[in-house]
């Protein structure tokens, strides 16, 4: 007898994806809450999302009501107020909101030498517009065979490679992937 149990759950794409921002919020948001031991909010009204000026929302409150009631938002009453839960902010408004929780820089601020990483020791450097040999076969693992797990590709990887082609360190290779911004 095993003490496994295997399941397979059926979840809609627009619950997965609801489901991921509010938990990415909810984690930020305890992230924030240690740091500075205050209480934050799930549920915003129009007047503080006005207040916030979020990338990807609407200048003033009305038009910012206006969109969440087309969209459907999930609202609740607050006082004289409705107020829309963080989750169903458009994507880029709840990304700046996440990265203003966790103190990150905006989205369109300069980040110039911000992630900056040295070279990568025992590896050429290579021209800005050309990866390593070893990059187009994990990338097509990542989509194919080990389905965004970067580990299972990694681990895959040595026999994709083409001939001749040698496979740096993990350290190294980390590296290069933050240097080409693939993860």
């Amino acid at each position: 007898m095993t003490d496994e149990l295997f399941l397979t759950v059926h979840v809609p794409a627009d619950e997965w994806a609801y489901c991921n921002r509010r938990l990415a919020y909810l984690e930020a948001l305890l992230l924030r809450i240690v740091r500075e031991r205050t209480a934050f909010q799930e549920w915003y009204d129009a007047v503080e999302l006005e207040g916030l000026r979020l990338p990807g929302l609407p200048p003033s409150r009305q038009a910012i009501a206006r969109k969440a009631h087309k969209e459907g938002w999930p609202r609740i009453r607050r006082g004289p107020r409705l107020a829309w839960h963080v989750t169903a902010l458009p994507r880029r408004a709840f990304d700046a909101l996440l990265a203003r929780l966790i103190d990150l820089p905006e989205l369109d601020a300069r980040t110039d030498g911000l992630f900056t990483l040295p070279p990568a020791p025992g590896l050429p450097p290579l021209p800005e517009d050309v990866a390593p040999p070893w990059i187009l076969p994990l990338m097509r693992l990542m989509r194919t065979e080990a389905q965004g797990d970067l580990a299972l590709a990694w681990r895959t990887l040595p026999q994709h490679l083409p001939e001749g082609v040698t496979l740096p360190d993990v350290t190294e290779a980390a590296k290069v992937l933050a240097t080409l911004k693939l993860f």
